[in-house]
């Protein structure tokens, strides 16, 4: 009796103990997930959904005319300047017409207008403009004089490009250099305008909230058909050499030493570790030899490779006439058949239990001494 009890008191301690790392394997599945998903969401914000300025330059410049006077300084330049926009979103940025105007120390000297249109997702929309300088508006020709007779005229250009980056066809951004003052409306026009901003803010919050939600359950989705989707490993013989061969035909026995290359193909994320197991080898349903696989480990996503030594002997066999008539035929049919037993480990803390199993055939050619059509299952 105080021994059934004490087995009794150590299998409810057991079951606890299950029961506690249950509960903190759980736990941990819980902090891994969160930790992936706050990752996902801050790489998701601070790449696709983060909104950059387009950078707006002049790439390079060409004169086509060049018409300078160093006597009476004044210049009559026509020159054809590339211009890029460079877009670094991953959505397209549309810009309005703009204006471009060349400076020479703070004085207009030539404008050149862009078009509107559309540089796309990560890339630079590049144009050419042609732009005449002309000195006629400068106020101080001294400055101008004392800078050709240096060899060197300096110019500056500047320009407000004003557009929208788009994401997703639904969600656009304004994006400027500088802010437009807002033109003055009667208060009835401004309070309907008013409501239609918060409506449109409200749609398209609605519309980050719809495309996040899509975004992150096609995330779990490829998480749980990939990464977390546990598989059963593959468990074959991969090739067979035969190393001594003995086989008597009249009076029907065979004594065969054989090479085989065994694999167990793992196509999971994790380790899998697995325990010893035998490989038999069969003779129409009638064991003729065996090997032991010992307990080891095949990485994750990888094959594991090892040689086993095979001992076939008909010494068991309990009719010799089926045997007799296949060494006449010159083929001697066999197959393997084992249970492989083991856990798939995922980051550590999450293990499963799987078990696979090896159902091959082959033939022995009795003429060449070698193994013909393995099959494995």
């Amino acid at each position: 009796m105080p021994q059934a009890k004490h087995d009794e008191e150590a299998a409810m301690e057991q079951s606890k103990q299950l029961r506690r790392k249950k509960r903190m394997k759980c736990l941990v599945y819980v902090v891994a997930f969160a930790v992936f998903q706050t990752g996902i969401i801050l790489l998701f914000a601070l790449t696709v959904m983060k909104i950059r300025t387009p950078k707006f330059r002049v790439r390079s410049a060409t004169f086509e005319t060049f018409d300078v006077v160093t006597t009476t300084p004044s210049f009559n330049i026509k020159m054809n300047a590339e211009v890029g926009v460079k877009n670094t979103n991953f959505g397209h940025y549309k810009f309005d017409n703009s204006t471009i105007t060349i400076f020479y120390k703070e004085t207009p000297v030539g404008s050149a207008v862009v078009y509107k249109a559309r540089a796309r997702a990560r890339s630079t929309k590049k144009f050419n403009l042609m732009v005449d300088l002309i000195s006629t508006n400068l106020p101080n020709i001294s400055d101008l004089r004392n800078d050709i007779s240096s060899g060197f005229l300096p110019l500056s250009s500047e320009s407000t490009l004003r557009g929208k980056v788009e994401l997703f066809k639904m969600a656009e951004k304004d994006q400027q250099v500088y802010p437009m003052p807002q033109a003055k409306h009667d208060e009835e026009a401004a309070v309907e305008q008013s409501k239609e901003l918060r409506r449109k803010k409200r749609m398209k919050c609605l519309a980050y909230v719809v495309a996040f939600a899509v975004f992150q359950t096609g995330i779990i989705l490829l998480f749980a058909l990939t990464v977390m989707k546990i598989r059963t490993p593959k468990f074959r013989v991969r090739s067979v050499t035969i190393e001594t061969f003995d086989v008597v035909t009249t009076t029907p026995s065979f004594n065969i030493k054989m090479n085989a290359e065994v694999g167990i193909k793992n196509t999971n994320f994790g380790h899998y570790k697995f325990d010893n197991s035998t490989i038999t080898f069969f003779y129409k349903e009638t064991p003729v030899g065996s090997a032991v696989v010992y307990k080891a480990r095949a990485r994750a996503r990888s094959t594991k490779k090892f040689n086993i030594v095979v001992d076939l002997i008909s010494t068991n066999l309990p009719n010799t006439s089926d045997l007799g008539n296949d060494m006449s035929s010159g083929f001697l049919p066999l197959s393997s058949e084992s249970t492989l037993r083991g856990k798939v480990e995922l980051f550590k803390v999450m293990k499963k239990k799987k078990s696979t199993q090896m159902d091959c055939s082959m033939t022995i050619n009795l003429a060449d001494k070698a193994i013909q059509n393995l099959i494995c299952k």
